[in-house]
């Protein structure tokens, strides 16, 4: 016997597929488009006649592409490599020790997601100014790694979840604390890490306002700056322009479609354990 399905959750179905393609229709347009000529974009042509691959073909002949991704690979695997370890390392302590003092410290990391970043950007660009890292990728690196508020939200959330029995386990079997760690609590992170690192990919890999306030060497900036300063050389050819905004968005997309799995694994264990 089949089971009806009410009004109201045809009303859910139909909300979350609108929601859906409201969101996929710009990222459709941008795929498409870069296939059209632009005389087909400037007419407003839905599908291309035919697939005009010469317009991939003028951005792979431009360092500008290659200079750009490979300093957002840089940056990017930097930042979450550094926000990684600092989270992890201190959510651990913060969800397995007990006392007012830990409670403070758990709440104060957490404070500095109520700050808003842009009120923090003069006084770093204050400081790297004075330790030499202006115009650095180590210095977007720095600021990128040290937001760790969410990542010890989402690692402490995960940890307390793991029963205290297996470290104390470990440490009668002569394990010392930071070896407990690694062999026992790390190993069960998996899902929670990479929710947190496909959550900061797309923060860190989209973001423009932090590299164009801080990085003015051409060499040195990343994909959205690449972007920015190829559509100020080639503004009329927007065929092209399409063409490396879909290739900057492509590493994202194939990360989050690789690890998805882990993605809502990691994000559900982190929302309702803990």
């Amino acid at each position: 016997m089949k089971k009806k399905i009410s009004g109201r959750r045809i009303l859910q179905y139909v909300f979350i597929y609108a929601i859906t393609l409201i969101v996929l229709l710009p990222i459709l347009n941008i795929f498409i488009s870069a296939f059209k000529t632009n005389a087909e974009i400037n007419r407003s042509q839905i599908l291309p006649s035919a697939l005009a691959v010469k317009n991939f073909v003028k951005v792979l002949k431009n360092n500008t592409f290659y200079t750009g991704m490979s300093s957002s690979l840089i940056i990017t695997g930097g930042s979450l490599l550094l926000s990684t370890v600092i989270s992890v390392m201190a959510a651990y302590p913060l969800s397995r020790c007990k006392g007012k003092l830990y409670g403070f410290i758990y709440f104060f990391f957490l404070s500095a997601m109520m700050i808003p970043a842009v009120s923090t950007m003069i006084p770093q660009y204050v400081m790297l100014k004075k330790i030499g890292l202006i115009n650095t990728r180590f210095g977007l690196i720095l600021i990128y790694g040290s937001r760790v508020s969410m990542g010890i939200l989402m690692f402490t959330s995960f940890i307390k979840s793991i029963p205290k029995e297996l470290d104390e386990a470990a440490l009668i079997d002569g394990c010392g604390y930071f070896r407990a760690f690694f062999g026992v609590v790390l190993p069960s992170l998996k899902p929670v890490v990479t929710s947190y690192i496909m959550v900061n990919i797309v923060n860190i890999w989209n973001d423009f306002l932090l590299p164009e306030l801080f990085i003015s060497s051409k060499a040195k900036q990343p994909i959205t700056l690449a972007v920015y300063s190829f559509s100020n050389f080639n503004g009329s050819d927007w065929g092209a322009i399409l063409a490396l905004m879909a290739l900057s968005v492509l590493p994202p997309m194939i990360l989050f479609i690789c690890c998805q799995k882990y993605f809502f694994k990691g994000m559900t264990a982190g929302a309702v354990k803990g």
